[in-house]
């Protein structure tokens, strides 16, 4: 194995046949190492050791970052890098290191620093509120997102993140195996006592409040939760949001699975939990009462007649103060996403005073690089709709990848005339792409057809899901009177819950509830402000109308179904979102981070082969290595080729040709002489009809080659331009350094002899000598210039006369006396006979008699000038 420069390994350096088991055991004996990133080709493989990174992967990351922002810089085509892998494989972690080292390249700025500032607090802030531990992760991200940076040459010119928010069924019944969004158990271990009696939950805990006891327990201390739960509250401040407001929804939203209502025997609706239902209108300021119609009453229109209110079933009440909860939890997180991408946005947008502007070097235009962390493949022993999305999501994810990387090559060889070198034999994700989301006839539009009609069974869609897909390979249909069906996924058969399904995908919540928020009963500013939108629109007289209001605020609705009047559903806008991710990839060139968990059972420092071997072998890793090992995964146009290459062996375009081809076959034959570290041969290389084909072995040889050359000749040209500069200001210099040099020989000589404070002698006071002038408000410190104000001596042989200016060391031991130097020599002079000159000089500073070397004297060393 051959190390890289920066200590990462190729793949496609392997040497002997190319095997699973060959990579297998390269990538466990890399990871015993501590070295858990390797490289196949441009695609960055990472294994997931449940770790820190060491100094040599983040080393790797940042290459990752320099060649994303170097490539930026050729042409104004975005960059994509997605990662992808199953759940616990890491893509979460590594998104959030690349993504913080990309404030590392980037061109500094006092706007940059607030940017950094931010981006690292939010961090905190989303970590909390979307990520929650299941069977397969501890710190599973239930929050898909795109994240953009935007650049004008290389300043960040603003950042903006894409959340597409899921797992809506775990905050009101997580599954007795996995836990809650973190945030609630740092919450109820962070609060001191004051707080816990203010928020209502001083009689509370993990085991009383429903929505938590269906789970398991955190697996941190609480003594780490209260930590996490500090942190998370520094952090919210700084993006200057009210924590009381935002805490206040939380307890109000935990408090909501307390309040059961049930039928009792008298047919009458009863309630359970009237205390924390009382302390649930308290925190979102409305009456008890009128949160318990909204939670218990609908009302029914038909046509323009009265509007009639009727009571609600227990479990039609029960549902309603589920969709409630997690209405209030999902909008206050949109509500802090969209404080964070105001705070994210540039300067000049948004338009603050005192903020300063990054400046835009002239005639550039904005670029992209776009940070793509969707979701892990997921497998349960059953699965929910949040399941469904987050798998989908997977499996486009890899058909894309399958798509531009042996797809889009295989064909741009064929239309070129060229061998690939390669056959593709890879795990066609098509079927059940359009099993699931087929735009006409795929499960999720039968889901939504049948979710928007009335009254609806389970039973219902079992039936008409065994009949129109029966016949699809990758459909598992239900067995006997089962409620469940499979799916066959690229990594898997996965079980999924009809009834999940379709209770999940309804996303509604009554209007009687939102209209409990209306300005006029509400008294909680941030609640209302959370429903702002349907009251607005649909309830702007505060009276409910008997329509159905989506769980998903409007923000992050879909723009086609936003301000349709006609409902819509939780998987619509998921898969439209999800159609705008891959649009942005269609138009981008991207970069591929691929992750593997190295265990199952999160184990640091564990490396299991038979985990590892399934990934592998779900993930295509070895036809990666094989294709990029053998085939043409690079192509160039002829022009685009020389101008990139044509500095590595200028000599070989002797003759000027009409036609880019005819150049590139120059080109090729000197840089087929000078590349050293590869065997060139007929299979480094092809030439097609408009394009050259290069191997990726042959292709990082010309890069490193080219990259070396480039370095050769930007040193030279800082070296001339530093020369010049440096000849250009060394009379400035020159004069520094001597002034500096007298100074630090004055300073030296009065710390000796002049410094101390004298003793009194002959009645005399004592005084001190002072190294300095006093004018003004200011210090004027020694060697300084002086102008003489008359001659000097009054009488005999004149030395000085008036006018002329001397140059003054310092202070004289003797009292009211100069240490004036003058031809060489130092005289004693009384001081009333100078003044201060403040202009410069007309001439420079004479120049000293040697002085003899003292045991003290400090050495004197230039100092580097500011514009070298």
């Amino acid at each position: 194995m051959a190390e890289g420069e920066s200590g990462s390994f190729d793949l496609i350096q392997l040497s002997g046949p190319l095997t699973v088991e060959a990579i297998l055991k390269s990538l466990q004996q890399r990871f015993m190492e501590g070295n858990c990133y390797s490289w196949i080709g441009p695609i960055l493989l990472c294994t997931n050791a449940y770790e820190p990174p060491s100094t040599a992967m983040h080393a790797v990351l940042k290459k990752l970052v320099f060649m994303l922002m170097s490539d930026l810089s050729d042409s104004e085509r975005p960059r994509t890098l997605v990662l992808s892998g199953v759940s616990g494989s890491g893509k979460t972690f590594t998104a959030n290191q690349l993504l913080a080292k990309m404030f590392h390249f980037a061109h500094k700025t006092d706007w940059l620093q607030d940017l950094r500032r931010y981006w690292q607090v939010s961090s905190v802030v989303l970590k909390a509120l979307g990520t929650a531990s299941i069977e397969s992760n501890k710190d599973s991200s239930r929050i898909g997102r795109m994240v953009d940076f935007y650049f004008k040459g290389l300043q960040i010119t603003k950042v903006k993140i894409n959340c597409y928010f899921l797992d809506q069924t775990r905050l009101v019944s997580p599954t007795p195996s996995e836990q809650n969004y973190h945030i609630f158990y740092q919450l109820l271990a962070g609060l001191s006592p004051e707080e816990r009696g203010k928020y209502f939950v001083s009689y509370h805990d993990l085991r009383t409040l429903h929505y938590l006891s269906q789970g398991t327990e955190p697996r941190e201390s609480p003594q780490q939760l209260q930590s996490h739960f500090e942190a998370w509250k520094s952090s919210l401040a700084q993006l200057g949001i009210p924590l009381n407001d935002v805490l206040k929804v939380l307890v109000a939203t935990l408090l909501l699975g307390n309040v059961l209502f049930y039928e009792a025997k008298n047919q009458e609706l009863s309630m359970q939990g009237a205390e924390d239902l009382r302390a649930v209108a308290s925190l979102l300021g409305v009456q008890p009462l009128l949160l318990q119609k909204g939670l218990t009453l609908r009302t029914y229109r038909s046509g323009r007649g009265p509007a009639v209110h009727s009571p609600c079933s227990a479990a039609a009440a029960n549902g309603a103060r589920d969709a409630l909860a997690k209405s209030l939890y999902i909008r206050t997180v949109v509500a802090i996403m969209r404080r964070i991408n105001t705070l994210l946005r540039g300067a000049s947008q948004r338009g603050q005073p005192g903020m300063l502007t990054p400046a835009h070097p002239q005639g550039t235009s904005e670029r992209s690089i776009h940070f793509i962390d969707l979701f892990g493949f997921e497998a349960n022993e059953v699965n929910s709709l949040e399941h469904l999305c987050v798998n989908l999501a997977a499996e486009r994810v890899q058909h894309y990848y399958s798509q531009a990387l042996f797809a889009n090559t295989m064909q741009e060889c064929s239309e070129e005339g060229v061998d690939p070198l390669f056959e593709s034999s890879l795990y066609d994700c098509s079927p059940c792409i359009d099993l699931i989301g087929g735009q006409h006839n795929g499960l999720v539009q039968l889901l939504n057809k049948e979710t928007l009609s009335p009254r609806v069974s389970s039973e219902d869609i079992r039936v008409r899901l065994r009949d129109k897909f029966q016949s699809n390979r990758c459909f598992i249909p239900p067995v006997g009177s089962s409620s469940t069906f499979a799916i066959r996924h690229y990594c898997g058969d996965v079980v999924y819950d009809i009834y999940s399904l379709l209770n999940a995908n309804a996303d509604t919540v009554a209007d009687d509830i939102v209209a409990t928020f209306n300005s006029k009963d509400c008294k909680f500013g941030f609640v209302a402000h959370l429903f702002a939108v349907e009251l607005n629109r649909d309830l702007h007289d505060g009276i409910p109308h008997g329509q159905m209001c989506r769980i998903t605020p409007a923000y992050l609705q879909h723009a086609a179904h936003s301000d349709s009047r006609q409902p819509t559903t939780y998987v619509q806008d998921f898969q439209s979102n999800l159609t705008d991710v891959f649009s942005v990839l269609k138009k981008s060139k991207p970069y591929f981070v691929r992750c593997l968990k190295s265990n199952s059972s999160q184990t640091p420092g564990h490396f299991d082969r038979e985990v590892v071997g399934q990934q592998i072998q779900h993930m295509a890793v070895f036809e990666t290595v094989d294709f990029i090992q053998t085939g043409f995964t690079h192509w160039l146009p002829y022009d685009q080729f020389v101008q990139r290459y044509r500095v590595i062996a200028p000599d070989s375009l002797t003759r000027l040709r009409s036609r880019a081809r005819e150049m590139a076959e120059d080109l090729m034959l000197g840089l087929a002489k000078m590349v050293e570290d590869c065997d060139v041969s007929e299979e480094s290389y092809a030439f097609g009809k408009t394009k050259i084909f290069l191997n990726e072995e042959f292709r990082q040889s010309l890069e490193r080659l080219r990259d070396r050359i480039l370095r050769r000749a930007a040193v030279k040209i800082q070296a001339n331009v530093r020369t010049y500069l440096c000849r250009k200001h060394w009379p400035q210099l020159k004069f520094s350094l001597r002034q500096a040099r007298l100074q630090g020989e004055a300073q030296t000589q009065l710390s000796e002899d002049a410094v101390q404070t004298p003793h009194a002698q002959n009645g005399e006071k004592a005084y001190t000598v002072r190294n300095y002038t006093i004018v003004g408000n200011y210090k004027v410190g020694f060697p300084q210039w002086r102008v003489m104000k008359c001659q000097y001596p009054d009488s005999g042989h004149t030395l000085l006369r008036a006018g002329d200016e001397v140059y003054v060391l310092g202070r004289s031991q003797k009292r009211g006396y100069l240490i004036v130097e003058h031809t060489g020599q130092q005289i004693h002079m009384p001081h009333h006979y100078t003044e201060l000159r403040l202009t410069p000089p007309n001439s420079p500073p004479p120049v000293p008699p040697p002085v003899p070397p003292k045991r003290h004297q400090p050495q004197l060393q230039p100092q580097p000038c500011s514009d070298l």
